[in-house]
């Protein structure tokens, strides 16, 4: 009969100091193990002489540049390990997940809280490689942008009969990302952009298709001159105006 045996060490790597990326400077920097616990395991048998081994390491570390901290997971299995071709058999996790292209969620103060939300979720999707409802969160985020502006339809340019072009009210998508440029929120060229969200959303909600990496990328930053371009330069504009009349005064 096999046997089982675990063993549990806490703050056994406390204070060792690691070369790890981290999330909020966007580069690799010195991690302090803050605090850890150490899990390692045996199974084995010895009528039938065989015997494997394991071990789990989780630890708080924190950044010696910016002082965020996050966790970090490693794990170790002696029958992963291959002296053959070098692997160790030792994986390592981080949480938050991150990557040299994970996109880090900007400070919005003056976004509302819904969409403000809603972007969170859509930055997590792209740094936990779900591009489709990444794509997805980037078209309700356009939809909560009009609705929370009131903007229920807009003028839409349609071929006519008679060749050229004809312009009717639509209430869909595409009618209120024009209505957003009618009410003077957004110019022409921030429009357009809109739009290509829109195409985006569509083809990942309807066609089921995967964005690339790439593409998500230019969306979330067009996303976010958005953001910032309805709801933080007016406010920003506006602490101005009012520093300059009571230096004025």
């Amino acid at each position: 009969m096999s046997k089982t045996e675990i063993t549990y060490s806490e703050n056994k790597s406390k204070d060792k100091v690691l070369s790890i990326l981290c999330s909020s400077c966007k580069s690799t920097t010195k991690h302090k193990i803050i605090a850890s616990l150490d899990k390692d395991g045996c199974e084995y048998d010895e009528r039938e002489g065989w015997g494997v081994e394991w071990n789990d390491e989780f630890q708080i570390i924190q950044c010696q540049g910016c002082e965020s901290t996050s966790f970090r997971h490693t794990s170790w299995f002696s029958e992963d390990a291959n002296p053959t071709t070098g692997e160790t058999g030792q994986t390592e996790r981080l949480y938050p997940k991150r990557s040299s292209s994970s996109v880090i969620t900007k400070p919005f103060y003056n976004v509302p809280s819904n969409l403000r939300r809603i972007y969170g979720e859509l930055v997590d999707c792209f740094n936990n490689e779900i591009p489709t409802l990444c794509a997805a969160g980037l078209r309700a985020l356009v939809e909560g942008i009009c609705a929370h502006e009131g903007v229920t339809d807009g003028p839409v340019h349609l071929p006519a009969i008679s060749g050229g072009t004809q312009i009717k009210r639509k209430s869909n998508l595409e009618g209120r990302i024009a209505g957003l440029q009618e009410k003077g929120l957004l110019t022409q060229s921030s429009a357009q952009t809109l739009h290509e969200h829109r195409y985006l959303g569509n083809d990942a909600v309807h066609e089921l298709a995967r964005p690339s990496d790439d593409e998500l990328r230019l969306a979330i930053d067009i996303i976010e001159l958005t953001l910032e371009q309805l709801y933080e330069l007016p406010e920003k504009a506006e602490e101005l105006r009012r520093a300059t009349a009571r230096r004025k005064r």
